[in-house]
C-alpha cells in the first residue's frame, strides 16, 4: 500500500486550532471518516449514522492512514477529500457543529496472480440484516462531540471499538448464531475454491436453509431448491422473513417493523399449512438465502470476478450440491429455482444465464443494471461522461437516485413525482471520499470490484469511469460489455443458451425505478427484439413493467403484481395491486408456487423425473 502522509498540513488562518485524531490499538492501517453535522438538524443523531435517502446527508472528511502506535496523532487538514464540501476550508466559519470520527480498519489480502493490496477487513457487522447492517465490526470510532471551527486545537481520541460480539448475531433462525429451530437451520461450509483464490486464507459460505413442513414425516422424500439472492443477512430473509409467533404490535402505532414482524408469522402459517388452502399445497421445496460477503461490499453478487474470487463457481459447485446433500435436495437443474430483487434480481438473472444448466426457474425482480447500455442512468457505450449528458455547449448532470425507496412505506405506497435525489456524480464524489480505490464499501464501488478487470500494478479494480471527472474508460466498458452485460451475452450466445434458457426466465421492474434500474429492463427487452425475429415471446422470457392502475409507475422495488379482494365482489379491489411495502414481504408465497408448476413442465423432458415424494 502507498506511503501515507505524515507531515500534514495546517488548517486555514480562519479556522482555529486544527481537529486532529487518536487511536488506541494499532498497528493498524485503514481509513479515518471525520462526520460533521448540526445541531439543529437532528440533536440526537450521532453524525456518523447518515440518512440513508443521500438527499440529507452529512459533511464527510477522510483519509487514508498507518498507526503505528496509540501515540500517533494525524490531523485534518485543507488537501483531505470532503463530501458534500471538498475541503474542510470550505465550512462556514463561526458555525457550530457536531463531530465524530471513525476508522475503518484494513488488512492485507493476497490473491492468486495479484499484487498484495490492503482490503476492508469487512463491509457487514455482524447483526447484518438485509443490507441494513450497522457499522462493520472492528470499526473503531469516537464520541460526539460539540465544535466550532474558532475553537483551540483538539485532538479526539477513537476509544470505542465495534467487536465480533456487538452486536450479536441474530442467527439463521433469530434465536442467536448457529441456533436452529424446527424449520430453519446452519449450514456453513469450507469453500475450497476461494480458500484457494485467497492463498489459503480459510474461506466460508454460509446458507440459512428453511426445511419444508412435513420434513420429518417424509424420510423418502426428495425435494426441489430455491434460492433467494439478495443482500448479507444473518437471519433467513428471502423476501419476508419467517416467524413462529405473531407480533404483539399494532402496525398504526408501531409502523412498518409491525408489519414486517406480521407478515413473518403469515409465511410459518402458510409454509406449515398442509391443507389445499396453502400456496404451497402439493409443491413442498427447500429454501435457503446465502451469505458471502467480500471486502468490497456485503455480497459478492454471485459470479466469478478478477477482484473477488470464483464465488460462481463456488455457490454452484460446492454450497448447492452441500444443501442438497444434507436436506435431501433432488439435485437436478429442472428442480431448482432462483429468485431475488435489485442485488438480488442481478443475481438471479446472472445465474440463469452464466449458469443455464444449474437453474429451472429465475425471477429477476427489480434487478441492477442488466445491460450496460443503461447502468441506472448511464449508457457506458455511448456516453464519454458518466456525470454530465454529452453536449457541446451545456453540462446536464446525470441523475442518479430519485424520489427515494418506497420498500418500507405504511400505509400505502409513495407517489413517484420523478424528483431527483443525488446525480451520479454525488453518489459517486460520496463513495470516493468515504474510500478510495473502490473501498468505500459502496453500491458504485461494489459494481466496479465485481464487473471491472483488476489493474495489474495496483491490485484494486480498473476505474469504468474517473470518480472526480466522470470520463468513461471505453476499454474497461469493453471488459464489462463481453463478461457482465447479461442482454448482450445472452444474445450473443443464443444459439447454445437459447433453449436452456427459453421459458424460464422471468423481469419485473417497477416503472419508476428510484435508481432508473427500469432502463436496462427496457433495453433487454429490445436487445432480445432485434436478435430474434421473435423477440421476448421467442426466448421464452417475460417482462413485466409495474404501474398503479392511475398509471403512475412503481418505484423501486417492485416484483410483480400480486392482487387483492374478491373478483367477483369488487371490480376495482381485486384490480388494485399491492404496495412495494407488502409484495416484498410475500416474495415466497407468490413466487414459489410459480416454479413448482415450471419444475413439473421441465420435468416433463427428464426420464424418472421424481415428481411425487414433495408434492403433498
Amino acid at each position: 500500500m502507498r506511503a501515507f502522509l505524515t507531515a500534514l498540513l495546517a488548517l486555514p488562518a480562519a479556522f482555529g486550532g486544527p481537529l486532529s485524531f487518536t487511536l488506541p490499538g494499532g498497528p493498524a492501517t485503514g481509513r479515518f471518516r471525520i462526520y460533521f453535522s448540526t445541531p439543529s438538524s437532528d440533536p440526537d443523531q450521532a453524525p456518523m449514522r447518515e440518512n440513508a435517502d443521500e438527499q440529507s446527508t452529512n459533511q464527510v472528511f477522510a483519509f487514508d492512514a498507518t498507526v503505528l502506535s496509540p501515540d500517533d496523532v494525524f490531523t485534518l487538514n485543507a488537501t483531505h477529500m470532503g463530501y458534500p464540501l471538498g475541503s474542510i476550508s470550505d465550512l462556514p466559519p463561526k458555525t457550530t457543529f457536531l463531530v465524530q470520527a471513525e476508522f475503518v480498519p484494513y488488512e492485507k489480502v493476497e490473491r492468486v496472480g495479484l499484487p498484495p493490496t490492503y482490503l476492508p477487513t469487512s463491509c457487514v457487522s455482524a447483526s447484518g440484516m438485509n443490507g441494513a447492517y450497522e457499522k462493520p465490526d472492528g470499526t473503531s470510532y469516537s464520541e460526539t462531540i460539540l465544535w466550532t471551527a474558532e475553537d483551540p486545537a483538539l485532538t479526539i481520541n477513537l476509544v470505542n471499538v465495534i467487536p465480533p460480539s456487538k452486536p450479536l448475531s441474530p442467527g439463521c433462525a433469530g434465536l442467536g448464531d448457529g441456533v436452529d429451530s424446527k424449520y430453519i437451520k446452519t449450514l456453513r461450509i469450507r469453500s475450497e475454491l476461494l480458500t484457494s483464490f485467497y492463498e489459503g486464507t480459510e474461506k466460508t459460505l454460509e446458507a440459512c436453509v428453511l426445511l419444508p413442513e412435513g420434513f420429518d414425516e417424509h424420510p423418502d422424500a426428495r425435494y426441489p431448491l430455491v434460492l433467494a439472492g439478495g443482500h448479507y443477512s444473518p437471519e433467513f430473509e428471502p423476501g419476508g422473513g419467517f416467524s413462529e409467533t405473531m407480533p404483539d404490535c399494532d402496525p398504526e402505532v408501531d409502523g412498518y417493523s409491525c408489519v414486517d414482524s406480521i407478515y413473518k408469522k403469515y409465511l410459518h402459517g402458510n409454509w406449515t399449512d398442509l391443507s389445499t388452502a396453502s400456496p404451497f399445497h402439493e409443491g413442498r421445496v427447500i429454501m435457503a438465502t446465502l451469505n458471502h460477503p467480500v471486502p468490497f461490499f456485503d455480497d459478492s453478487y454471485m459470479v466469478n470476478s478478477e477482484s473477488m474470487g470464483p464465488y460462481g463457481d463456488a455457490i454452484v459447485t460446492e454450497m448447492i450440491p452441500a444443501i442438497e446433500k444434507q436436506f435431501r435436495g433432488i439435485g437436478e437443474g429442472w428442480a431448482r429455482g432462483i429468485m431475488g430483487g435489485s442485488t438480488g434480481g442481478w443475481e438471479s438473472a446472472a445465474h440463469m444465464i452464466l449458469y443455464p444448466d444449474t437453474y429451472g426457474y429465475a425471477l429477476a425482480a427489480c434487478p441492477d443494471s442488466v445491460t450496460f447500455t443503461h447502468h441506472t442512468s448511464v449508457d457506458i457505450y455511448g456516453q464519454k461522461n458518466a456525470f454530465f449528458y454529452d453536449s457541446d455547449f451545456k453540462r446536464t448532470p446525470v441523475p442518479g437516485y430519485r424520489d427515494g425507496y418506497s420498500g418500507q412505506l405504511y400505509p400505502g405506497y409513495d407517489v413517484p413525482y420523478g424528483g431527483v435525489v443525488s446525480t451520479v456524480q454525488e453518489m459517486n464524489l460520496r463513495e470516493l471520499v468515504l474510500g478510495e480505490n473502490s473501498l468505500s464499501c459502496g453500491q458504485w464501488d461494489a459494481w466496479e470490484a465485481v464487473f471491472s478487470p483488476v489493474d495489474p500494478d495496483s491490485g484494486y479494480p480498473a476505474r469504468i469511469f474517473d470518480k472526480k471527472t466522470g470520463e468513461i474508460d471505453k476499454d474497461v466498458a469493453e471488459y464489462w460489455r463481453e463478461n457482465f452485460d447479461l442482454a448482450h451475452i445472452l444474445t450473443r450466445d443464443w444459439d447454445t443458451l437459447g433453449e436452456k434458457v427459453k421459458g424460464k426466465l422471468h423481469f419485473a421492474v417497477g416503472g419508476s425505478d428510484s435508481f432508473y434500474l427500469t432502463d436496462a429492463v427496457y433495453d433487454f427487452r429490445e436487445q432480445l427484439r432485434a436478435a430474434l425475429d421473435g423477440g421476448e415471446e421467442e426466448a421464452g422470457i417475460t417482462f413485466t413493467f409495474g404501474a398503479h392502475d392511475e398509471g403512475l409507475g412503481f418505484q423501486h422495488c417492485f416484483r410483480g403484481y400480486e392482487y387483492y379482494g374478491n373478483e367477483e365482489e369488487s371490480e376495482t379491489g381485486y384490480r388494485q395491486p399491492q404496495p412495494n411495502s407488502i409484495t416484498r414481504l410475500t416474495y415466497v408465497q407468490d413466487v414459489v408456487p410459480r416454479m413448482v408448476q415450471q419444475f413439473i413442465k421441465n420435468a416433463e423432458q427428464v426420464e424418472g423425473a421424481d415428481v411425487k415424494s414433495w408434492r403433498y
